[in-house]
C-alpha cells in the first residue's frame, strides 16, 4: 500500500515540473553557447547602437530588423545563462 502511494506521489510531482522550451539556436553562432555574459552584453550593446543608427535611414532597415532579431536572441540565451540583463540598453523599434 505504501508503494502505491510513492509511486503516486513521484506521478503527480514528475506531472507538475516545469520544463524551459528549448533555446533556439536558428539565430545564435556556434560561439554564442561558451560566451560569457559579458561577451553578450558587448554584442547586444554594439548591435542596439548599429541598429539605431541603421534605422534611420529607409535603405539599411532591414539590416536594422536583423540586428535587432539577433539581439532577440542575444538577450534570451543571456537570461537563460543566468546573465543580469536589466540594465541592457533597449532597442529601437523594428522598421517595417
Amino acid at each position: 500500500m505504501k508503494g502505491i502511494f510513492a509511486l503516486s506521489g513521484l506521478a503527480l510531482l514528475a506531472a507538475c515540473t516545469i520544463t524551459e522550451p528549448p533555446i533556439d539556436y536558428s539565430n545564435l553562432n556556434q560561439s554564442d553557447k561558451t560566451a560569457s555574459c559579458q561577451d553578450l552584453e558587448i554584442e547586444y550593446t554594439a548591435n542596439t547602437d548599429k541598429a539605431t543608427e541603421l534605422a534611420d535611414r529607409k535603405a539599411t532597415a532591414g539590416q536594422a530588423n536583423e540586428l535587432i532579431e539577433r539581439n532577440m536572441s542575444v538577450k534570451e540565451l543571456a537570461e537563460r545563462k543566468g546573465c543580469k540583463t536589466l540594465l541592457w540598453p533597449d532597442q529601437p523599434e523594428k522598421v517595417f
